[in-house]
């Protein structure tokens, strides 16, 4: 019998502020101490004070009606929907799509298409460099039928494997990196996370931090 995959159903389309910020507490909840997934991504610190920051902006929105204020409360909506989405490819990419696992992690489930046979690699990766030092950006092409990507970096020769290391786990085609030593080139590579596994990693792309 063939194993029925499950992905992490993120139900963002037409989520409310109030509604959002009630999912994002339900997964601090579950993911605190749960040993299936002991290095969340983003930090469950870091969530936390995202949820935090949507929370209190919708509330002072409600009592201001400020244009101000209401700039913050929908930056920190967004911002939150970009966190989730990342602790839900984080959350996949650990389960392996076993429904249990993504339900202890507060998350609702949704049956996965499944590929037939492993996915490609990612195509078109790109690393652009941002007017910020430090910062770059990389930029690749969507697989279809992925469940998340996972983005390595490397310092040093990209010919050597034991250079790369995982960046982060994400949901996204674009990832901003922040951090980086100024005037240095890092390498980026990415695969693609389906049903049937991982796809062989895709060509790598470089650039220079400013």
């Amino acid at each position: 019998m063939k194993k029925v995959w499950y992905a992490v159903k993120l139900g963002h389309s037409q989520v409310t502020f109030v509604a959002l910020v009630d999912k994002s507490r339900t997964n601090i909840t579950m993911l605190t101490g749960n040993a299936e997934f002991p290095t969340p991504n983003p930090k469950l610190t870091d969530f936390g004070l995202a949820t935090d920051r949507l929370d209190t902006a919708v509330q002072a929105y409600a009592f201001s009606r400020s244009r101000l204020d209401k700039e913050e409360r929908d930056l920190a909506f967004a911002d939150l929907k970009s966190m989730r989405a990342d602790l839900g490819a984080y959350v996949q990419t650990t389960c392996a799509g076993d429904q249990e696992l993504i339900t202890s992690a507060g998350f609702e489930t949704m049956k996965s298409r499944q590929p037939i046979g492993q996915l490609p690699a990612p195509t078109d990766v790109r690393a652009v460099v941002r007017p910020y030092p430090g910062s770059l950006e990389v930029r690749f092409g969507g697989v279809k039928g992925r469940l998340s990507y996972k983005l390595y970096i490397c310092k040093g020769d990209p010919l050597v494997e034991a250079n790369w290391e995982l960046y982060t786990v994400t949901g996204k085609t674009r990832v901003v990196v922040d951090g980086l030593e100024s005037n240095a080139t890092y390498c980026f590579r990415v695969m693609a996370l389906g049903a049937a596994g991982l796809s062989p990693v895709s060509d790598f792309a470089s650039a220079k931090a400013a």
